[in-house]
């Protein structure tokens, strides 16, 4: 999609998108949980997806951490729809889990919600007594699994490890966003920049910057929020006061991203590439 051709699809307040106005259900969801993620440690993204412990990971099938008293363990629902506990409930705090292997995941989880590791989760072989660590628990912070790559921090910065738990970036960032098509937002000295997996600059810099979702990314320049391409090409005119990133609506197949201006949050339908 050409830059003029995602222009012509909007209304002329927002340059690329069309606005979906109007209170809805979906806005009162979107709402309650930003406050929900805001509650929770760990890095907090731009999009509906900040929730781990969302119920969406129920209906897939996938381990999903569940809140037992004040404490954590990791679930799933199995083929009889049957909620099967997966680990001991002793986690402070634990993230969405990352497929390793068939039925094998692995996921950050902390007993003390001080030091992060990274749990295995096999849901064929439930152990609800002992809980298995990857590694060590070592990290100031981790973040779940995207692309087979997690974002952690020790020391105060930010660096990215595989599924080894080994580093292709050292921690040299004050902040760093989930892995998308093998990009990374990454903060240095004040100044957000989009970095490859090689820790290659791409473009940049921005006020702020999220990740990539469906060839889109919410970006910060000069005190406002717009959108960019894939190649880093302004997709929108710069005026929301906050941006969140475009996700897939399940239920009708379109892409929306919601924006705030003012007081007043909206969803803009995005055309997809």
């Amino acid at each position: 999609m050409t830059k003029e051709r995602f222009k012509s699809l909007s209304l002329a307040a927002v340059a690329a998108l069309a606005l979906c106005s109007c209170q809805s259900k979906a806005e009162k969801d979107f709402l309650a949980n930003k406050a929900a993620a805001e509650s929770k440690s760990g890095l907090i993204y731009r999009t509906t997806y900040f929730v781990t412990h969302a119920d969406d990971d129920k209906a897939d099938g996938l381990p999903y951490p569940k809140a037992v008293g004040e404490k954590y363990c990791y679930a799933y629902i199995n083929g009889d729809k049957t909620e099967v506990e997966l680990t001991p409930a002793t986690l402070a705090d634990a993230r969405a889990g990352y497929e390793v292997e068939n039925g094998k995941f692995i996921a950050p989880a902390t007993l003390d919600g001080k030091q992060w590791g990274y749990v295995l989760v096999d849901i064929n072989n439930p152990d609800t007594k002992n809980m298995i660590w990857d590694n060590d628990i070592k990290y100031d912070n981790a973040e779940a699994y995207s692309e087979g790559f997690a974002v952690v921090s020790e020391n105060g910065k930010y660096g990215i490890i595989d599924v080894n738990g080994s580093y292709i970036i050292d921690p040299q960032y004050d902040s760093m966003k989930y892995c998308c098509f093998g990009v990374i937002p990454a903060l240095k000295d004040g100044e957000w920049f989009f970095i490859n997996l090689s820790n290659e600059k791409l473009f940049g810099p921005f006020e702020d910057a999220e990740s990539f979702e469906y060839g889109y990314a919410a970006v910060k320049k000069n005190g406002k929020w717009g959108f960019i391409d894939k190649s880093g090409i302004d997709a929108t005119t710069f005026i929301y006061d906050e941006a969140y990133s475009v996700e897939d609506d399940e239920d009708t197949g379109a892409l929306t991203a919601w924006v705030r201006t003012g007081k007043k949050w909206e969803q803009l339908d995005i055309e997809r590439e």
